[in-house]
């Protein structure tokens, strides 16, 4: 039971790639839409969880180390989320997955080894350097050649596997701090900040050529608050798998799971094609995430 419900946390977040997808080719004309995503999937989530924590008694909690802490990871995930629509806007959904959820397992795994004296093992040794094989592989096409957008497009993809790798040591660094408040109570402040930086940075934000209003507003929340709605029965099934399942399979189990899945997704849903160098940079990430489990 405790690995079904890790297996649905898996499928929330491949289910999350999809929604973003579908977002950015129905509603995404420009940077205003995109803050529009974020303000009103942050305003969702804020009373989500706020709802939540008042419910189970977790509700207000404060600590400052959370208080800097959260606002700092407000203005990363953002950023994610920026550069998230713009990456498929530009290449494909997999590539998106693959490079977002590597830079979410090895960069705190560095950070682990560096800070928290974590352990370095031969198989992880060989497993970080299969997946840092796999994430030039998983975007290479035959296709390609030196124009500004495929340069664009390749800075797109390095930028989300730091930012996400940033997220993730930023979540990491707050839950073991002794200053830290509950999760439930740093999420709710997390995504309080960030509903209050896009609402400032959507309406300051004034483009130098309009472009066409492509947000038909009813529809788009509609979407935004289903995305929201996945995003956060994904973030509690976490939660609770991280009770009963270990760190060591946890991690590697949401990777992995998620390349495949977004894949599959990005596949039926949108009809992607995947290259052969794609599918071995796939195969290879997923290959490489499971050697973490040795």
């Amino acid at each position: 039971m405790d690995y079904f419900i890790l297996f649905l946390a898996v499928l929330c977040i491949a289910v999350q790639f999809n929604l973003n997808k579908l977002y950015q080719k129905k509603f995404a004309a420009g940077l205003k839409d995109i803050l529009f995503f974020s303000l009103v999937c942050g305003a969702a989530n804020t009373i989500f969880f706020g709802a939540f924590g008042v419910v189970i008694g977790g509700l207000p909690k404060f600590s400052t180390f959370s208080f800097v802490i959260s606002i700092l990871l407000a203005v990363v995930s953002s950023l994610s989320a920026l550069v998230g629509i713009l990456i498929m806007r530009y290449g494909k959904m997999s590539v998106y997955s693959v490079f977002m959820m590597l830079g979410g397992m090895i960069l705190p795994y560095f950070y682990g080894i560096i800070f928290l004296d974590e352990v370095l093992s031969a198989a992880r040794i060989i497993g970080l350097a299969v997946l840092i094989c796999a994430l030039p592989l998983s975007t290479f096409s035959r296709s390609d050649n030196k124009s500004r957008i495929s340069k664009f497009y390749y800075i797109l993809c390095v930028s989300i596997f730091l930012i996400n790798g940033t997220v993730s040591i930023i979540s990491k660094a707050h839950s073991i701090n002794i200053s830290a408040v509950p999760a439930v109570n740093f999420i709710f402040y997390s995504n309080l900040w960030v509903t209050v930086i896009n609402c400032a940075a959507y309406f300051i934000f004034k483009p130098k050529v309009e472009t066409p209003a492509k947000v038909n507003k009813l529809p788009a929340v509609g979407l935004i608050m289903i995305f929201a709605a996945v995003s956060g029965v994904g973030f509690l099934l976490q939660l609770i798998s991280a009770k009963t399942v270990p760190a060591v399979v946890l991690y590697p189990f949401v990777t992995g799971g998620s390349i495949v899945l977004s894949t599959i997704g990005a596949r039926v849903c949108f009809g992607e094609k995947i290259n052969v160098f794609a599918l071995i940079g796939i195969i290879t990430a997923v290959g490489g995430t499971l050697l973490f489990l040795i």
